[in-house]
């Protein structure tokens, strides 16, 4: 277990400032949360079934691209040349882009 001079460095280090009661709280919190990484850590990943011979998290490291190329519309798109009628039709407007309300508004 997480003593509660870990714990009390912890909060000097996040610039917390924390009750003996809390203290205790965050010692049995941060241990749990321990014990489960600790777990996971233990957890072997070998054999991914995708890629033979690799394992299940150098798999999952492998960059690769999800969006779609960037291409031209071909003719027989059904956007193909709407561009400026959607513009057109949008309630708001500036040259080729929408605007739109702002929907993130910081409080203040």
């Amino acid at each position: 277990m997480i003593s509660k001079e870990e714990v009390e460095q912890l909060a000097a280090l996040a610039r917390l400032e924390v009750t003996p009661a809390e203290v205790e709280g965050l010692q049995k919190d941060i241990s749990n949360i321990l014990g489960y990484v600790g777990q996971v850590a233990a957890v072997s990943l070998q054999g991914n079934a995708l890629t033979p011979g690799l394992s299940k998290a150098s798999s999952l490291m492998q960059p690769y691209n999800v969006l779609r190329p960037d291409v031209p519309r071909a003719v027989g798109d059904t956007m193909a040349g709407k561009e400026a009628e959607l513009v057109a039709a949008f309630p708001k407007h500036e040259g080729m882009f929408n605007i739109v309300r702002k929907i993130i508004q910081k409080d203040e």
